[in-house]
């Protein structure tokens, strides 16, 4: 045996260390929007998926409104992605992409969570309305003939507003400082609610039994709240959709006028098995797919 006159052989290092947790047949999924740090969808979907035994991971993906339309078609192109949860801003953007739509998403004119139906194309359906009412009334809240005040009516608000509208709502005020857009959801609530009573204006707290804030206000600045009024009247429930932070400025102004609140991350909670029943029944089709939304 003869030594290499210019180095020395050395042994083979130790193996590389591995997770248990992802491999190369694992199934990929994402949530959507600009910004993406607060999302918390990646930890609470991730958990669901996990529970139900699927090899799969929901992972953050942050796209520029600038960039979406182009990075989205190939977004969708990912041969082992298999369905995306959608926030802001871009609900309202992804319906031109998809090849269906489920009857709540063709509503409000948005959707919230993405699927690959197998067959049948990415099928999206809106849940927003289902997880911030579901969240209400899981704590003993009945919407029921109430006068409602909601601040938002984009992708997230019409949804809310929708469900609201279904659930028998007596009321309902909608507040944005775009109110072409205000208008427009309550031409599309009216035709499809004619008995709903239904107003487009400035906030008003005096008259209502439950404010939503389906607006990011709060989000980007947590000093800033969707009211200018710092005291709420104490019998007014208030729902703030905003997930990060957890204790927003509109939370802490009801909190210290004695209001229940209730905060975004039981809106989450309230529709993640929703959701995930929706992405793992598109793996047997579209038809499915929306069968699962209708449960």
């Amino acid at each position: 045996m003869y030594p290499h006159p210019s180095f020395e052989i050395t042994p083979p290092r130790e193996r590389a260390g591995e997770v248990d947790f992802v491999s190369g047949r694992t199934r990929l999924f994402g949530i959507v929007g600009h910004p993406i740090a607060q999302a918390r969808s990646p930890q609470t979907v991730t958990h669901e998926l996990r529970q139900r035994g699927a090899d799969a991971l929901l992972v953050p993906i942050e796209i520029a409104p600038d960039d979406f339309d182009a990075v989205f078609a190939q977004l969708l192109k990912v041969g082992n992605l298999d369905g995306l949860v959608v926030t802001v801003p871009h609900k309202p953007r992804v319906l031109r992409h998809l090849d269906q739509v489920g009857p709540a998403a063709r509503l409000c004119g948005a959707a919230s969570v993405l699927a690959r139906a197998r067959p049948g194309g990415w099928i999206g359906e809106m849940y927003d309305g289902i997880g911030c009412v579901g969240a209400i009334e899981r704590r003993g809240v009945r919407v029921a003939g109430l006068a409602v005040q909601l601040i938002g009516a984009g992708g997230a608000g019409a949804a809310i507003a929708f469900e609201l509208a279904r659930r028998g709502v007596r009321a309902l005020r909608l507040v944005d400082p775009q109110t072409a857009k205000a208008d427009a959801l309550a031409t599309s609530l009216a035709a499809s609610f004619p008995q709903l009573a239904l107003s487009v204006g400035a906030s008003r707290l005096d008259d209502i039994a439950l404010l939503i804030n389906a607006s990011p206000v709060g989000m980007l600045d947590p000093a800033t709240a969707p009211i200018a009024d710092r005291r709420i009247p104490p019998l007014v429930v208030v729902m703030d959709a905003v997930m990060d932070p957890d204790r927003t400025r509109l939370i802490a102004i009801a909190e210290d006028s004695g209001c229940v609140t209730i905060r975004g991350r039981e809106m989450l909670d309230s529709q993640i098995v929703r959701a995930v029943d929706f992405l793992l029944a598109a793996r047997n089709g579209a038809d499915a797919a929306i069968a699962a939304w209708q449960q």
